[in-house]
């Protein structure tokens, strides 16, 4: 009798201190989790801080850039920048910067803010959105593609809004206007042959083409640290 009670208090004791060698590796466990989440929330948050200002460059870059520009009919920067902000950080963002670069430009162009500026800032909106559309491999290709809808679209607004302000003579506006449409297209596609490379420089330099992988083991490691909190 007094040997079994022997042998059950030594099971018990070895099952008290293989509760606390887990309990131990748990929490060296959960530690390692809360500052591998800590670095990467820190990184993330290093990155939304460089989107942003990348984004503020973009919008006043572009503006300021469309007033030297300007002596150039019709050649302007800011689809260029609606549509790498667009690739680069989704459309929302492409749509604020390519109507928020005209809007800031507009202050220093001749012609400035008018009835005008709403479908200005809308067609170059939708450059920006358009932009968004552009997959993370794509190339040449899809970003003169994508440069050509734009361009096509601002044009069409224009136009059309052309005939909303100014009603008569709409058929000489749309003759007068075509010299300056084909050298708005030919220098956007022009400018769009620059856009994979300003993407990738961007992503490389910001690391930018990082962002997804933190996101993910963000969210990995929440999931495995909720688990291990709840197992506690």
């Amino acid at each position: 009798m007094i040997q079994k009670l022997k042998l059950k208090k030594k099971r018990k004791s070895k099952e008290k201190s293989r509760q606390k060698e887990k309990q131990k590796t748990k929490t060296k466990e959960s530690a390692k989790v809360k500052v591998a989440l800590h670095a990467l929330q820190k990184q993330q948050s290093v990155l939304k801080l460089r989107e942003a200002l990348i984004l503020i460059s973009f919008m006043f870059g572009a503006g300021m850039l469309r007033v030297p520009m300007q002596t150039m009919p019709s050649v302007e920067p800011i689809t260029f920048f609606a549509l790498l902000a667009g690739w680069l950080f989704g459309r929302k963002k492409g749509f604020l910067v390519g109507s928020g670069a005209l809007i800031t430009s507009n202050f220093f162009v001749f012609g400035g803010h008018g009835p005008w500026t709403i479908f200005q800032a809308l067609g170059f909106g939708i450059a920006g959105f358009l932009g968004g559309f552009l997959r993370k491999k794509s190339g040449y290709i899809g970003a003169i593609t994508v440069a050509l809808v734009a361009t096509i679209s601002f044009e069409i607004i224009m136009n059309l809004s052309s005939i909303i302000i100014f009603p008569a003579g709409a058929l000489m506006l749309f003759l007068t206007a075509l010299p300056f449409t084909i050298a708005h297209l030919a220098s956007n596609l022009l400018f769009a042959v620059a856009l994979p490379k300003a993407k990738k420089l961007i992503d490389e330099k910001g690391g930018f083409n990082e962002k997804d992988v933190c996101n993910k083991l963000i969210n990995k490691l929440k999931r495995s640290y909720k688990l291990s909190g709840e197992k506690q």
